[in-house]
């Protein structure tokens, strides 16, 4: 069971990266479309496409950021502690972690389940893009995070050295 956990959010991030990576080509081509067409009045509203894709696109990657170590981090005050002091750091900011994310998935649970039962709609007149899908993102990556720095946390105890 240990195992098909550890594989699970070993794959998910990786899987949320690439619909991240397929989200930006497809908002990059919107930005191109509505500047190569913007004076034909073809094609309009890029800029509520991209306004509502980017805080999807920032979740959809941050799992990956989170359980690949490649969050930033400033390791002034983190390089003079030992493997010890190390360890104590890391689960304190795993758990400062684990309160935020927490806290974006259940601030925002309501407001999506909202959403879903109005097919809330931001924009008017050129494109109406569904806000739903966009909340839905947010809340799920912000649960896979917390269970990222929950497997975090354990690891910690479980290896005898920590970076």
């Amino acid at each position: 069971m240990g195992n098909i956990l550890l594989n699970f959010f070993k794959k998910t991030p990786e899987f949320l990266q690439s619909i991240a990576a397929i989200w930006l080509i497809l908002v990059a081509l919107t930005i191109f479309a509505e500047v190569t067409f913007r004076n034909l009045g073809i094609f309009l509203g890029a800029d509520q496409v991209v306004q509502n894709s980017v805080p999807a696109i920032v979740f959809l990657q941050v799992p990956f950021a989170i359980a690949s170590g490649t969050m930033l981090r400033t390791t002034l005050i983190f390089d003079f502690f030992k493997s010890k002091g190390k360890k104590i750091v890391n689960v304190i900011s795993y758990l400062i972690g684990i309160m935020l994310f927490l806290g974006i998935a259940v601030g925002g649970w309501t407001d999506m389940i909202k959403g879903w039962e109005i097919r809330e709609y931001q924009g008017i007149g050129a494109i109406e893009v569904p806000v739903y899908p966009i909340r839905t993102v947010i809340i799920f990556s912000s649960i896979i995070v917390v269970f990222i720095y929950l497997t975090l946390i354990v690891n910690s105890f479980i290896k005898k050295e920590s970076n």
